[in-house]
């Protein structure tokens, strides 16, 4: 049998540190300081975080945890003012409370189901936005709580009331979880990531627990003191998930995050031409920053001579938006008309045989003023059976048309359909390059989504006559 010998590659002196600290016992208090500070970190953090998460996810988790603690701070003074509100003392808690408190707990719990039925998709396109707002709807019920010292005969339905804002703002904090989790992973460790996530939550309620014990603890149960220790709690609270939701780069579509990665590869070139460049689509982590999220974005609004692209308006009420010295009877008559061209298109890829085959709809209104427009309108609907795809080339085609308007704004003999068209067969001949450097930017574009389906349109085909 024959022995192989071994050699020692490197030998501890070869790295600069002595024989005597190579053995894991003979770490120093330093050490083992690091070492249990890195434990815990390992406890509240995602595996390997340094490079299986995005640089983002650590300021994220740092003010999530200020406003999960705070929050949860201010909700246990907000449960003392409902407690003080019923009048209860040292004795055993009434049977009428204990029915009470299970009847806005119900109620509660409906809100949310119904809540839940009515955002649907949103939970995944307009995550930041459903999440800013669930911590705003969280504290306004925490609010509505205290009030109930001032009005203890109306404590069921203040209760109620509160309750549903709560379980709106737990289901929307869920719900929209994995989407903002998502957007963090480096690597196939969502479910680490979600783990985390979760301890970092309880170890937040738990000490926001402890420190809203202990203001109530040191100040006398009347409803003044309680709001002096709820106010800043609550204001914080919501700051610090403004502030951690900066910190998110979602990468699905919506309207507003589509406008600003579409915003420098769609323009004119010298010779006033369309051209798409790929290498100036904006990838999720360079929207991040100019996406607005406060409130819901239902439309691109018209900059300078720039056109507004309205999405899914409601056909009946289009005319509306002309308020430029025209009769209701003739706004209407322009309204009716810009829809019928828009649903019937008569020059398609400049071949009149050819039948429209998109499953999008597109109009043009040029005395529309309607979010301030100097330079009228765009309106774009989408079809029932529109996929993402169809979703996605139908603002591609907006903003492509929205281009060539603000470049003819002189123009009087401007021909419309001709312009729409133009705008169609670049966006068609692109619209594969375009596909391919989006997913290669990172975005999610199997559930692009710009509005309710309820608010799309349904077109029955009429056969078309063969010409004699």
């Amino acid at each position: 049998m024959t022995t192989q010998k071994r050699r020692l590659l490197r030998h501890p002196k070869q790295w600069g540190l002595s024989e005597k600290h190579t053995f894991a016992s003979d770490k120093g208090v330093v050490d083992r300081i690091k070492a249990t500070a890195q434990s815990l970190l390992e406890a509240f953090l995602p595996t390997d975080y340094k490079t299986s998460v995005t640089p983002e996810y650590m300021g994220y988790a740092k003010w999530q945890f200020v406003h999960n603690t705070l929050g949860a701070a201010s909700g246990v003074l907000a449960t003392q003012a409902m407690l003080y509100a019923m009048g209860l003392g040292a004795g055993a808690l009434p049977l009428s409370a204990a029915i009470n408190w299970v009847i806005k707990d119900g109620f509660g719990q409906l809100g949310g189901v119904a809540y839940a039925t009515m955002v649907g998709q949103k939970f995944d396109s307009d995550s930041k936005h459903l999440r800013f707002w669930s911590a705003v709807w969280l504290q306004c019920a925490t609010w509505l709580e205290m009030l109930t010292p001032l009005v203890p005969h109306l404590f069921l339905p203040i209760g109620c009331v509160a309750n549903i804002g709560k379980n709106i703002s737990w289901l929307a904090m869920s719900a929209t979880k994995a989407s903002i989790n998502k957007s963090f992973c480096l690597q196939e460790n969502l479910g680490d990531l979600t783990a985390k996530h979760g301890s970092q939550a309880t170890a937040a309620g738990l000490l926001g627990t402890a420190m809203g014990i202990l203001v109530g603890a040191t100040m006398d149960i009347s409803f003044h003191t309680l709001v002096v220790g709820f106010v800043p709690l609550s204001l914080v609270s919501l700051w610090g998930n403004y502030k951690s939701i900066l910190y998110t780069a979602t990468p699905t579509l919506n309207l507003e995050r589509t406008r600003h990665m579409l915003a420098d590869a769609v323009a004119l070139d010298a010779n006033g031409q369309l051209a798409f460049n790929p290498y100036l689509l904006k990838t999720p982590r360079q929207v991040s920053p100019v996406e607005r999220f406060m409130r819901e974005i239902k439309c691109i609004e018209p900059e300078h001579v720039l056109p507004g692209i309205v999405v899914s308006a409601n056909i009946n009420r289009v005319y509306r938006d002309l308020t430029l010295g025209l009769t209701t009877e003739a706004a209407k008559a322009e309204a009716a008309q810009m829809a019928e061209a828009a649903f019937n298109p008569p020059v398609v890829l400049g071949n009149s045989d050819m039948e429209w085959c998109e499953r999008y709809y597109i109009g043009y209104l040029a005395r529309s003023s309607a979010k301030g427009s100097c330079n009228g309108n765009i309106y774009l609907w989408f079809d029932t059976r529109a996929t993402s795809e169809d979703v996605l080339l139908g603002l591609y085609h907006s903003m492509a048309l929205r281009l060539l308007l603000a470049e003819s704004t002189n123009n009087a003999t401007l021909d419309i359909a001709s312009v729409i068209d133009g705008a169609y067969q670049f966006a068609r001949h692109t619209f594969g390059d375009l596909g391919k450097a989006v997913a290669m930017n990172g975005w999610d574009i199997t559930n692009v989504y710009f509005g309710k389906k309820s608010k799309s349109v349904q077109i029955e085909p009429v056969p078309m006559q063969a010409k004699q």
